[in-house]
């Protein structure tokens, strides 16, 4: 008796583990795609065979819903993953197309082999039969589309969260670079006022470090523009060439006041460009260090071109740890800031570090 019903709810807990897998197919679609295609697939066929069964009474021939079965699920399997990713997400029509094609040709193939030998003879490829086909495989085709779309706006959906997460991220580290900011700057306010007494030159330098601090501490929910972020760049270097005396570079940076009327966020360039400094070889006089940032109109468009080149020697005698906020950090903030007006493209062969960025400005003035 026990092993009796031993048996019993283990058969019990495999039918009601079956229906939860059913369930969380159709509650999670975005999981597991093919199975929730599978399950509607089911469901399609037995509604199929339920309808053959009131009309009919019977069904005449088990064997060939089988093979219909079978061959379907295969085409709209293949159709999901092959076909529609390469026709509008790889936005290779003709190829995605040409799969389409291949697909249906192999579909048909294998229902006339199947049915070749179980009927033999009997059976051969008539008007009717391919009229059939055609209509079949266009329902399940438009059915299939349709569950593709909803799983292409799951995953379009669940893209933009992580994106949002991301930038949530960023942004909480750009905030903790202004903790205490009114004490640093009115601290180094005092200590400027005091050396102004005993060097004017000295004092002169010393702006570039308050400017710098004082832009940094900015708030990164105000408006920034390109002008701010180019000026603390200046700010940076003119710091640089105090630090290092023997500091080569080729600096060129021509962006006008009219830079004045693009936004940027904050910090992003000056991270580039301190990454000159935390990676590469700056006092190398063969090979000076390349940073230009230039901004001009561009004709043909009537659009404004913002444009940045980073070129260094890449140090390899001391490893330094991460920063947390480095180039991959900027490229993801410019990329959420501007989308498919920011553009760029990173070069290395392990000597020599190239970062190639495009901005557009669209209208902005």
């Amino acid at each position: 008796m026990e092993s009796k019903k031993s048996h019993n709810l283990s058969e019990l807990n495999g039918i009601v583990g079956w229906g939860s897998g059913i369930i969380r197919g159709f509650k999670s679609p975005r999981e597991n795609p093919l199975y929730f295609l599978f399950l509607i697939f089911l469901f399609y066929a037995l509604v199929d065979v339920v309808a053959t069964l009131i009309q009919f009474g019977q069904i005449d021939d088990w064997m060939v819903a089988g093979v219909h079965f079978f061959t379907g699920y295969l085409m709209i399997a293949l159709y999901f993953r092959i076909v529609l990713p390469e026709y509008f997400v790889r936005k290779k029509k003709l190829v995605g197309i040409l799969y389409l094609l291949v697909l249906l040709a192999l579909v048909l193939l294998l229902k006339f082999f199947a049915f070749k030998l179980f009927y033999g003879e009997v059976f051969s490829i008539s008007k009717p039969f391919l009229i059939n086909e055609f209509m079949r495989g266009f329902h399940f085709l438009i059915i299939t589309s349709a569950i593709w779309t909803l799983y292409d706006n799951f995953r379009l959906r669940e893209k933009k969260l992580e994106v949002e997460k991301e930038h949530e991220q960023l942004l909480v580290m750009h905030r903790s670079m202004q903790l205490s900011s009114h004490f640093v700057l009115n601290s180094l306010s005092v200590y400027m006022a005091r050396i102004l007494k005993f060097s004017p030159v000295l004092a002169s330098q010393f702006t570039y470090l308050t400017s710098l601090l004082r832009y940094s501490f900015k708030k990164v929910d105000l408006p920034n523009n390109l002008k701010e972020e180019i000026d603390a760049v200046q700010y940076y270097l003119e710091i640089q060439k105090l630090r290092f005396s023997q500091l080569s570079m080729d600096l060129e940076i021509d962006v006008g006041t009219i830079a004045e009327s693009f936004s940027m966020p904050k910090l992003c360039l000056l991270t580039l460009v301190e990454n000159v400094f935390f990676h590469g070889i700056y006092t190398d006089s063969e090979n000076p260090c390349k940073i230009h940032f230039l901004l001009k109109l561009d004709d043909f468009t009537g659009d404004w071109l913002f444009r940045g080149v980073i070129v260094n020697r890449i140090q390899k005698s001391e490893i330094k740890g991460s920063s947390g906020f480095g180039a991959s950090s900027v490229f993801k903030v410019l990329q959420y800031r501007f989308g498919r007006n920011f553009e760029y493209q990173v070069e290395t062969d392990g000597k020599d570090y190239s970062l190639f960025l495009t901005i557009r400005y669209e209208g902005e003035v």
